[in-house]
């Protein structure tokens, strides 16, 4: 496990040098963000895989969706909530977004 989180952490410090020297090609630079869209669906592809085969997941996925569920709700609800009491606190301009029209 070491091993590959070193190499991972080799490979991006080899890119960086290879980067900041300037001995990566112009047109290699500008379909970078391809090249890692790319791979990142790739990356969510295979886990996506695994998690599918595993039978205990696929046995247990209207669990795993319910606690998903109220779990997405709570966040939004408490965030909604300590931004209201943030700016209900701190803020006192009503010449802000979202204050009263004159």
């Amino acid at each position: 496990m070491a091993y590959r989180i070193f190499l991972y952490f080799g490979l991006m410090a080899f890119g960086w040098f290879l980067s900041s020297r300037g001995l990566i090609h112009k047109r290699l630079m500008n379909k970078i963000s391809l090249v890692q869209t790319f791979f990142l669906f790739g990356l969510i592809f295979v886990m996506g895989i695994r998690v599918g085969m595993d039978e205990q997941v696929i046995s247990s996925i209207g669990e795993i969706g319910f606690k998903a569920f109220i779990f997405a709700v709570a966040t939004c609800s408490f965030s909604i909530l300590f931004v209201y009491i943030a700016r209900k606190k701190f803020i006192n301009d009503v010449n802000i977004t979202g204050g009263r029209n004159d």
